[in-house]
C-alpha cells in the first residue's frame, strides 16, 4: 500500500459514497452524511523483553448519519457494497425516535484549503523489515543500557490510510494521511525489588525524526523505570508540584479543556459555561489549538464533519477565548455555526474538542525549574480519580520523587489532593523547552504551587 494507491483508492470511494448520496436523496432522503476512515497498518510487537509477533491489518470503517424531520439516525458498517441498504437502516432508526430535535442538521459545505505534510512518501520505502529492525535495536538498548527494567509490552507500527466525507449539502473532503509509530511498556525489577509500571511512545511523519524521538522516548522510559525502582515513603510537606509535559493533561489540565466542552456546557456540566471573556486561569497560561501545522500527526484541513479547521485561541493569559462547538452544540449556543471543533470518527457522532492544543511556552528554562530551594513534587503519574464537573481530583503518585537540595528522591505512598480551576491559578512558572504529546500537542513543564502533599511515614 503506497501514496499513489491509496489515492486512487480515494477517488475512487468518494465517486462511489457520492452516488450513494445521489441514490438516497432520490428515494427521499434526503438528509445523509457518510463519513469514512481507512487504515492499513504493519505491525510488530514486543512481549516480555522479545519479539513477539508481526501482522499486517486492513480496515475500512464507515459512520452513516441520516436526519428526518428533527430525528437522527446513525449506523456504523464495514462493507462498502451494502451501504446503501445501512443508510435505510439509519432512516429507519431516525423515524423510531418519538421526539423530534429540530437542531439537528448536516452543515452546509466550505472551501477547504488543503494541509502540507500528512503524508511522507518516504514511509513507502519502509515495511516490516523496517519495524523489525527498530525492535531489536529497542531491545538492544534495553540490554546494553537498562539491564533492570523489563518490558511488559511494545509496539512499532506503519500506518497509513484517509479520512472522507460527503454528504447530501454538498460536503465532500478527504485527505491522506501516513505515520510511524512505537511505545514500550515495563518496570524495573531488582531482585525481589519491583517498580511501578511505566510507559511511554513516540510519533511522526518522518522516518529521520521517528528515530531521534524514539530514541530519547525509549531512554526516558527506562529513565523513569529505573528512578522509580528504589523508591521509599517521605514525610507530608506543603510545598511546590513540578508537572512534566505528560502530566501536564493527565494531572489537571484535561479536565479544564473539559469545562470549555460545548455538550459539558449544554448539560450544566461545566463550571466554565458563563466564563467566556473571564480570567479563569494564571497570566502565564496561554492555550490555543491549531489543527494546520504542517508535519503533526494531528494536523487537518477540515473536522468530523467537514467544516474547515484554523488556528484559534483558546485561553490568552487565563482568559477563556472560546468554547469547543461541532454544529448540534452551535444550534443549541444560539450561534450561527460551528467553530471547527467536531471531532471524531466513522464509529462515532460528531462530538466537541480540540484538535491539535499548543500550550505557549514560558520564560524560565527546564533546568531552572530542577533547583528550587525547598522541597518539590515532582509528578510523572497519578493513579486516582477525578470528576469532571466540579474538578476535585485526588490519586497516588506512581514514579514520582521529591527534588530537595539538588537531590531526586525517588517517592512511593505520596497521596495529592486537588481541583483543577484551582490549580490553573497556582501555575507560578512555565518552562520554555517542552515537547510534542503524541508528536501533536505541545507541552512544556509547568510549575504549581501551595500544594499539601501527603506522605507515607
Amino acid at each position: 500500500m503506497d501514496h499513489s494507491t491509496l489515492s486512487q483508492k480515494l477517488e475512487n470511494q468518494k465517486d462511489e459514497l457520492l452516488r450513494l448520496v445521489k441514490k438516497a436523496k432520490a428515494s427521499g432522503i434526503e438528509n445523509v452524511e457518510i463519513f469514512s476512515s481507512f487504515g492499513y497498518s504493519e505491525d510488530v510487537s514486543l512481549e516480555k523483553n522479545d519479539l513477539n509477533t508481526c501482522t499486517a491489518t486492513e480496515e475500512n470503517m464507515f459512520g452513516i448519519r441520516v436526519i428526518d424531520s428533527g430525528h437522527q439516525g446513525f449506523i456504523i458498517s464495514n462493507h462498502l457494497p451494502s451501504l446503501f441498504d445501512s443508510i435505510k437502516e439509519a432512516q429507519s432508526l431516525a423515524k423510531s425516535q418519538s421526539t423530534p430535535d429540530f437542531d439537528l442538521y448536516l452543515p452546509e459545505p466550505e472551501v477547504l484549503t488543503p494541509v502540507m505534510g500528512k503524508y511522507d512518501q518516504d514511509i513507502d520505502r519502509l515495511g516490516i523489515e523496517t519495524l523489525v529492525e527498530i525492535a531489536k535495536t529497542s531491545l538492544d538498548w534495553r540490554k546494553d543500557q537498562f539491564g533492570l527494567v523489563n518490558i511488559d509490552s511494545g509496539e512499532m507500527s506503519i500506518s497509513k490510510g484517509f479520512k472522507l466525507i460527503v454528504s447530501s449539502t454538498g460536503v465532500c473532503a478527504g485527505e491522506l494521511g501516513a505515520g510511524i509509530s512505537a511505545s514500550v511498556m515495563g518496570m524495573a525489577v531488582d531482585g525481589e525489588t519491583v517498580g511501578s509500571f511505566d510507559y511511554d511512545s513516540a510519533s511522526g511523519n518522518n522516518y529521520r525524526e521517528f528515530c531521534e524521538l524514539w530514541k530519547k522516548a525509549f531512554y526516558n522510559f527506562g529513565e523513569k523505570c529505573l528512578g522509580a525502582l528504589h523508591a521509599k515513603a517521605y514525610p507530608s510537606f506543603t510545598g511546590k508540584v513540578l508537572l512534566p509535559p505528560d502530566a501536564v493533561y493527565s494531572f489537571f489540565l484535561s479536565g479544564l479543556l473539559g469545562g470549555l466542552n460545548g455538550t459539558s456546557i449544554r448539560k450544566g456540566k461545566s463550571k466554565l459555561a458563563d466564563k467566556l471573556g473571564k480570567k479563569i486561569a494564571s497570566d502565564l497560561l496561554t492555550i490555543f489549538d491549531d489543527p494546520r501545522i504542517p508535519g503533526l500527526s494531528g494536523t487537518t484541513s477540515f473536522d468530523r464533519e467537514g467544516r474547515s479547521t484554523k488556528q484559534q485561541p483558546v485561553l490568552t493569559n487565563g482568559v477563556v477565548d472560546t468554547f469547543f462547538y461541532n454544529t448540534y452544540e452551535a444550534k443549541k449556543a444560539g450561534l450561527p455555526h460551528s467553530n471547527g471543533f467536531a471531532t471524531g470518527g466513522a464509529q462515532s457522532l460528531p462530538s466537541c474538542g480540540p484538535r491539535q492544543l499548543q500550550i505557549q511556552k514560558g520564560k524560565t528554562p527546564k533546568d531552572e525549574l530542577f533547583r528550587l530551594p525547598g522541597k518539590t513534587l515532582f509528578v510523572n503519574r497519578i493513579s486516582g480519580t477525578s470528576d469532571g464537573p466540579s474538578g476535585d481530583f485526588s490519586g497516588v503518585i506512581k514514579g514520582g520523587y521529591v527534588l530537595e537540595s539538588g537531590e531526586k528522591i525517588p517517592v512511593r505512598e505520596v497521596q495529592i489532593v486537588g481541583n483543577v480551576f484551582e490549580a490553573a491559578n497556582q501555575i507560578e512558572a512555565i518552562s520554555i523547552e517542552g515537547e510534542l504529546l503524541g508528536e501533536s500537542y505541545f507541552t512544556p513543564y509547568i510549575l504549581l504551587d501551595g500544594f499539601t502533599i501527603t506522605g507515607g511515614v
